[in-house]
């Protein structure tokens, strides 16, 4: 028996954890986005829902894009035409946060490599930079899939600069 995503509408097998088109996960019994889901739930309890009105494929494009380093990040934090964007406008924020501290981590790595011990840094730093890869990557694919996708410490900052 086929079951349909409630994010994108893709058939897939009944015993599916994960939707094989866009990779969101499926809940036993609940095939809704979590969003509807929580706002199904929010007005069983007779609690107005809080629901995010979907992002448009240009603004998650955008907003991947912003990702790449911090200087189309800051592109589109100036440009006229993303002032209202506040979901381009949150991962542009969030990206130039996170460019900085990449690159705050790569300085306090040199800085403390002339200390000594200079192969256990170089391991550490691997490993740093390695991890910072896959967050990169976590954070553009979570774009291009329309999240908020918040990093902590500067996913909420980034939340307050984009006004959201």
């Amino acid at each position: 028996m086929a079951i349909v995503c409630g994010y994108c509408g893709a058939s897939m097998p009944d015993i599916s954890e994960f939707c094989p088109s866009c990779g969101r996960p499926v809940r036993e019994g609940n095939f809704l986005a979590p969003e509807q889901a929580a706002a199904d739930e929010a007005a069983d309890e007779g609690a107005a829902p809080a629901m995010l009105p979907p992002v448009a494929w240009s603004d998650r494009l955008v907003g991947a894009l912003a990702y790449l380093t911090f200087v189309p990040a800051l592109f589109f934090i100036f440009l006229k035409q993303y002032q209202e964007r506040k979901f381009v406008r949150f991962h542009a924020f969030q990206s130039v946060f996170f460019w900085a501290g990449v690159v705050a981590l790569v300085l306090l790595g040199l800085l403390v490599s002339r200390l000594g011990w200079l192969f256990v840094w170089l391991l550490i730093g691997a490993l740093v930079l390695v991890a910072l890869f896959f967050i990169w990557v976590v954070l553009s694919v979570k774009a291009l899939q329309g999240e908020w996708f918040e990093l902590p410490w500067l996913g909420a900052l980034a939340g307050q600069r984009a006004g959201r």
